[in-house]
This record gives C-alpha cells, sequence and structure tokens, in this order.
C-alpha cells in the first residue's frame, strides 16, 4: 500500500466559492512526497465518519510541511470537513496514486470543477511559463480558481453563461491551443465528459494526454472495488491504486 496515515492541525479552513472550501495543514510527511495528481485518503480526528474522503491535493510546501486541499461540500463527509476550526487534527492516509508525467515542451492542462484543484497543483510545480490552463464554470461565482493559479501560467476562462471570460465550456478553446508548436502535453480533470471530449480532441491533435478520474472511494487501497474504471481492451483498473492519473488512450472515459 502506498502513502501512510499522518495526522496534523488544520492551519486554515475557508469558503471560497459556492460550497466550496480551501484547508491547508500541517501534514510534513505528505508534503515532502506528494506530486501533482496525487491525492489524499482523509477524515476529521475524533470522527463518527465509518470511510475516508478522497481529496485532491492542490499545492504542497515541503519547507512549510503544509499541504492544501480545495473540496466541494457534497454529503456528510465533506460537510464534517467544513465543520473544522483551526487547530483540529486532519486524519490522512497519503499520498496515493499516480501522477502527471509532467512531459517536456508546453502544457495544456484542463479543469471543471473541483477537478481543478490538481491542474491547480501541476502549474503550481511547472516553471517557466510552459502551462497554459484552460478552466471552466458555470457562471462567474465558479472562477475565483483564476487568481490562484501562478502569475507565469496563462489562464483561458471560459462560463456556460458568459458571465465572465469566453462563453462555452473550456473543450472549446483547445482545437486552437492544441495546433500550436511545441506542446508535449495535455492534462484534464474534471467532470467525465470534459475528460472524454479533451481526450479525443488531443488524439486527433497527436498530443498525448492524461485524464485524472475522480471516483467514490471506500477503502483508497485496492481491496473495495468501489473505484473501478474501465480498461480499454477490457477488463479494469482501480482507481486508487492504478491511478488516479491514467494515459487517456489506457481508459474508458
Amino acid at each position: 500500500m502506498a502513502g501512510y496515515v499522518e495526522q496534523g492541525p488544520v492551519l486554515l479552513n475557508e469558503l471560497v466559492g459556492p460550497d466550496i472550501w480551501r484547508m491547508i495543514a500541517e501534514l510534513p510527511k505528505t508534503a515532502q512526497e506528494v506530486r501533482p495528481g496525487q491525492f489524499v485518503h482523509v477524515k476529521p480526528k475524533p470522527t463518527t465518519l465509518m470511510l475516508r474522503r478522497p481529496l485532491s491535493v492542490s499545492d504542497a510546501d515541503p519547507g512549510a510541511g503544509t499541504i492544501e486541499l480545495i473540496y466541494r461540500v457534497v454529503g456528510t463527509g465533506t460537510a464534517a470537513m467544513a465543520a473544522m476550526k483551526k487547530g483540529d487534527i486532519l486524519d490522512s492516509l497519503g499520498p496515493l496514486g499516480t501522477y502527471f508525467s509532467m512531459k517536456e515542451g508546453k502544457i495544456i492542462g484542463v479543469g471543471g470543477g473541483v477537478g481543478i484543484a490538481p491542474i491547480l497543483f501541476l502549474a503550481r510545480r511547472v516553471k517557466g511559463g510552459r502551462m497554459t490552463a484552460v478552466i471552466g464554470g458555470r457562471n462567474r461565482e465558479e472562477i475565483f480558481w483564476k487568481d490562484l493559479f501562478p502569475r507565469d501560467t496563462r489562464v483561458i476562462v471560459t462560463t456556460d453563461d458568459g458571465s465572465f471570460g469566453i462563453k462555452g465550456f473550456a473543450v472549446s478553446v483547445l482545437p486552437g491551443l492544441l495546433q500550436k508548436p511545441g506542446i508535449g502535453e495535455t492534462a484534464v480533470c474534471g467532470p467525465e465528459i470534459l475528460m472524454k471530449k479533451t481526450a479525443e480532441i488531443a488524439a486527433r491533435a497527436g498530443i498525448y494526454c492524461e485524464v485524472s478520474m475522480e471516483r467514490r472511494m471506500g477503502c483508497g487501497t485496492g481491496g473495495c472495488l468501489a473505484c473501478v474504471c474501465g480498461r480499454a481492451g477490457g477488463g479494469h483498473y482501480k482507481v486508487c491504486l492504478d491511478g488516479p492519473v491514467f494515459d487517456a488512450s489506457e481508459v474508458i472515459l
């Protein structure tokens, strides 16, 4: 089993968007080892929750020994996370899973919803203005993410209603972007339709594409099979162990 159990205090837990919270927790070992695309399996301590919740890491500061988690409240587990105060203890299993390749050349990152979190982490680790991030939301309220990206990252924003940025979906700008020279990789995380369309557009352009898959998880260690996804050519993958980051050509979207 990858990762290990680590417990540390919450330093910050704030509401940053519609039902979306940003937490910073002191987890030194995890902060040293986690890479963009990986996740942690967490719960408050103490708690009556039986299962942990998988959350993508959006940043890590090895020097300070902290990690950042940006998550949406969707049920009892994430509601319990949102109720945590400074000094409360976060119980974490991680870092878990595979991570983005960060290939040579320019990287196009595509994110929607809280799937923007691993794309944000990737942008924070890619240096020298190599990355363009395309982020989409339903409206202006959902694109607070744009202010979190590094200054040397080009950020393109789309909204469904046109209240900010380009009106339409994130994938609408990809054909033009992927025609530019020097692109080594496309990385995407978000709703399944976003990942599917991004992978299709990247394949037509001959650009390598990685998808970071989001699944409900029970154990996070490969035992419960709650997070399986289809494997191209037959069979299945366990997202918690074989992913969450996959070569898009290897999974069924």
